[in-house]
């Protein structure tokens, strides 16, 4: 049986919120283990693999005949990178902003698309390699969430309810409402279209310098009470933890050391930069430091990997929707 400490840590900034210690196993009822142990008798950890696409890149503007260039230069690399993961079986979460999927809709001419079995390339990499594709927004440049959906659901790979990063400390001046997407909400470039996101990838601050280190899955009863769970509420928070691949071993051992029981689903998330990807020897780099070792993780049966959509339908239908946040807040 699993014992759950509950904390409400939601009003301390996020630099306060790492300066303390305690160890956090928070709101998730007492089950028999429902996860799939490893050959060592614990569960994997479920891990994502996400790049995301910022709202500067391509950094030409659009008028100018290097943003072509630029495009689709990244425009390989992704596929690169998409190739790469499907050869290790490795799922892999793309989540582009809005400069972007206007770059796409600009620049995927006929004679691109002949390189993509005549998709443009987000259709390519959903539909023949398998990536995940969700949005992503600081929600500048006028395009809101709703708009860089809108802008996905233009280019044929829509659908996503997955909020690609936020700001979530509402005492920061950039503070990103999460809390509205309770409700659907209008675009501000497309005000005709609606959204409503109900997964939040990771609880984010500014360059991600005080990001709170948290594992788990739960549903924030507020924007003042962000670290509760609401068993009723319609939006479900994945902590990232640390990023890195150490980290993963961190939340195995805490696993097999008995710091967090079976029926709790320990979450973490690596991402994989495009600075990484565009680099000279990028890909090789992305294989060596993220893929393959994640690899080899998943073939211990140590890790699950995944992507948002499908990591919070498995923590509904094989943890009962069980709240659990793990970490060093």
């Amino acid at each position: 049986m699993t014992h759950c400490a509950h904390h409400d840590t939601s009003r301390r900034s996020a630099g306060r919120l790492l300066a303390a210690a305690a160890l956090i196993v928070a709101a998730c009822a007492s089950s028999e283990p429902t996860a799939t142990p490893s050959p060592t008798g614990a569960p994997p950890v479920h891990v994502v693999v996400f790049t995301h696409i910022e709202d500067n890149t391509p950094g030409p503007s659009l008028t100018d005949p290097a943003a072509r260039i630029a495009y689709v230069n990244l425009r390989s690399r992704l596929i690169e990178m998409a190739r790469l993961t499907r050869r290790y079986n490795v799922a892999w979460a793309l989540q582009p902003d809005w400069k972007f999927l206007l770059a796409a809709l600009q620049f995927e001419d006929a004679a691109l698309r002949a390189s993509t079995g005549g998709w443009n390339v987000l259709r390519f990499l959903r539909d023949s390699l398998g990536v995940a594709i969700d949005p992503h927004s600081h929600e500048n440049g006028g395009y809101n969430y709703t708009d860089v959906a809108h802008l996905l659901d233009s280019l044929g790979v829509g659908g996503s309810t997955v909020i690609g990063g936020h700001i979530w400390d509402p005492n920061l001046p950039t503070f990103q409402r999460w809390d509205r997407f309770r409700v659907p909400v209008a675009g501000l470039r497309f005000p005709a279209a609606l959204w409503r996101g109900d997964i939040l990838m990771g609880s984010g601050t500014p360059n991600h310098v005080n990001d709170p280190i948290v594992s788990g899955v739960w549903r924030p009863a507020s924007r003042d009470r962000y670290w509760a769970d609401d068993s009723a509420g319609n939006i479900s928070a994945i902590g990232a933890f640390r990023g890195t691949l150490a980290s993963i071993t961190e939340l195995s051992t805490a696993y097999k050391t008995g710091a967090v029981k079976a029926d709790c689903m320990l979450t973490a998330s690596i991402h994989a930069k495009p600075a990484t990807l565009t680099a000279v020897n990028g890909i090789a780099a992305a294989e060596d430091s993220i893929v393959k070792p994640l690899a080899a993780l998943r073939d211990a049966g140590s890790v699950t990997l995944t992507s948002f959509t499908a990591l919070v339908t498995t923590w509904r239908a094989s943890f009962g929707g069980r709240a659990c946040l793990y970490g060093p807040l």
